[in-house]
């Protein structure tokens, strides 16, 4: 089933940690970004050596999972919740930006090289239509994607919901 994607994220698990891999991944994404929306211009994402080069670790808890907007009852309203998540759990800086309906724009990149994967946190709103196939792009690798709809583990670490949207699961 598809969704209209007017949420917040999508999260991924790439099962990949080569630097040429994730380059062709994260610059497939981007060019869909690029296709969809002219706010963030064009992206490009840089080419590095290493799979930790392209870590973008966020700090604290996802900045708004509704578990860390409401775990403590210090009659703060929703949105004093967010801005406060927002401040401690943003990246310094990202190298892929797509629109996340709550404003969690920047994209997150946690790289695992001894299970050889890296997890990829998201907007969705830039990435749904697959004007540019990136789906099939990133499929032609061969490599297994897992995302949050069908892995608690991804679950956990979305900032938002991922509303029930598949980008890889069931698609032809």
């Amino acid at each position: 089933m598809d969704l209209n994607p007017n949420c917040s994220e999508a999260v991924f698990r790439f099962h990949t940690v080569e630097p040429e891999k994730m380059n062709y991944i994260l610059q497939a994404i981007a060019d869909e970004i690029s296709a969809n929306n002219n706010f963030w211009g064009k992206q490009t994402v840089p080419k590095y050596k290493t799979a930790k080069e392209y870590e973008i670790p966020y700090g604290g808890k996802p900045s708004y999972s509704w578990n860390s907007l409401w775990d403590e009852d210090d009659g703060k309203s929703w949105e004093q919740r967010r801005e406060e998540a927002q401040k401690k759990s943003y990246p310094e800086e990202s190298i892929l930006y797509a629109c996340a309906g709550l404003g969690d724009n920047e994209a997150i990149i946690k790289v695992n090289e001894e299970e050889k994967y890296f997890t990829l946190n998201i907007g969705n709103n830039d990435i749904e239509p697959n004007e540019t196939k990136w789906i099939e792009k990133i499929k032609e690798l061969g490599i297994k994607v897992d995302e949050a709809e069908s892995d608690e583990s991804l679950q956990a670490i979305a900032r938002d919901c991922t509303c029930g949207i598949t980008y890889f699961i069931d698609k032809v």
